[in-house]
């Protein structure tokens, strides 16, 4: 077993609302460039206000459940035996075997993702958030813009790493969206995907 019940719970609401954020906020900043020459200023309207309101009262799902995620998933997130040969050999990126370089549960790529995503951009997407999200405690103008403008930089970033990540745990890694899915992984995939955490298991 992978992951407990626990685990994939926790990140699968925070993976669902961060694709809903993702899109609403897409639709909130770029629909007027994009949407709006194909459907019309009317149902742009709709869509934008739908939009808007989604994307408020899923935020708070998110802003709850990302330290949650942090907490359940930080202790194998570390730095520890295999990660450096894992960087030397680039993720196996340029290995012409399809035998991948042993990790512990969770590979240097995969760790890396998780700091990114998780304790920085999620964190600040949080936080700056929060802050347009209730202006109800006397921010000044110039709080609210330089928050604006630091949630959609980190939107962005989190985004384009969303999608390689899902990728990654879908089509791009045979084997790996069963183990989210289920909690539980094939022996023999565990052997070569994560030998390290496989043997200690054993």
């Amino acid at each position: 077993k992978r992951f407990s019940d626990a685990e994939r719970l926790t990140h699968w609401t925070v993976a669902i609302s961060v694709c809903i954020l993702g899109i609403t906020g897409l639709i909130i900043s770029y629909g007027k460039y994009i949407l709006l020459p194909i459907i019309g200023y009317t149902l742009l309207s709709w869509v934008a206000t739908f939009a808007k309101n989604l994307h408020n009262f899923v935020a708070p799902v998110f802003i709850c459940g990302l330290p949650v995620m942090i907490v359940l998933f930080i202790r194998d997130n570390f730095p520890e035996k295999g990660d450096l040969r894992w960087i030397l050999n680039l993720g196996n990126l340029f290995n012409k075997t399809d035998v991948e370089t042993p990790s512990g549960r969770f590979n240097f790529g995969e760790k890396v993702l998780f700091w990114w995503m998780a304790c920085v951009l999620g964190l600040l997407l949080c936080m700056s958030g929060a802050v347009m999200l209730f202006p109800n405690f006397e921010q000044g103008r110039e709080l609210m813009q330089t928050m604006n403008i630091v949630h959609i930089a980190c939107a962005m970033i989190m985004i384009f790493l969303a999608s390689f990540h899902i990728y990654l745990g879908t089509i791009g890694t045979k084997g790996a969206y069963e183990g989210m899915r289920t909690g539980y992984v094939d022996e023999t995939w565990a052997k070569e995907h994560h030998q390290l955490w496989y043997e200690a298991v054993k």
